[in-house]
């Protein structure tokens, strides 16, 4: 009862320091499921509801401290790491992070603090142009690929439940290497819970 107390107290505070933010978080919000309806009604194609449904647990996850990432650095090798399970949601992750490093090219524009500065950035720098490019020759593909300017996720997916296996399968490798501590966090809708995989992941990660 103790440890229960303790941490309901410890989530209240977490949930009080973040409540600051949360203006703003709307506003990026808005931003990123604004460009999804533009750049796919653009290319006329994609998944916009279940990309849609997905922002706002992104945004949390993201900004909210809760997953330790680098979004310059997205290789880092004890990093925690993010798997889209239903791949053809991809176009959420597109627009976040097209979103986050429009914001550090201005933060970079007005500072020249090289903190916001991506390596590579041609090569490794998701922006607002690449959008443009979505399911078009030599552009952005509709499925999630870990490659390139996609290195925040840590999986190729494509179908509603396909991530969840190789989810649950990095999960128990972290711990068995003694790397516990890497969390890995997996993003599903309701359709992917259908699937038996799903239910053969849980009885394969209850524990972990």
């Amino acid at each position: 009862m103790a440890v229960a107390t303790e941490v309901g107290q410890r989530i209240e505070a977490q949930y009080r320091d973040l409540e600051r933010h949360f203006h703003h978080w709307e506003k990026i919000k808005d931003c990123i499921d604004q460009n999804i309806d533009v750049f796919e009604n653009y290319r006329q194609s994609g998944h916009p509801g279940g990309s849609r449904s997905k922002v706002h647990m992104l945004v949390a996850l993201t900004l909210g401290g809760f997953m330790r990432w680098d979004i310059r650095y997205p290789e880092k090798r004890f990093g925690d790491r993010f798997v889209l399970v239903a791949g053809h949601t991809i176009p959420v992750i597109y627009s976040m992070l097209a979103v986050y490093n429009t914001a550090l090219e201005a933060k970079y524009a007005r500072t020249r603090d090289p903190r916001y500065l991506v390596p590579n950035a041609d090569e490794r720098q998701l922006t607002w142009r690449d959008l443009l490019g979505f399911r078009r020759h030599g552009g952005l593909p509709g499925h999630a690929e870990m490659e390139g300017k996609t290195l925040f996720l840590k999986f190729n997916t494509g179908p509603s439940g396909h991530g969840s296996p190789p989810s649950a399968g990095e999960a128990i490798a972290l711990k068995r290497a003694g790397a516990g501590e890497v969390k890995v966090f997996a993003i599903e809708g309701e359709g992917g819970l259908t699937a038996g995989a799903s239910h053969e992941t849980k009885n394969s990660a209850f524990g972990l």
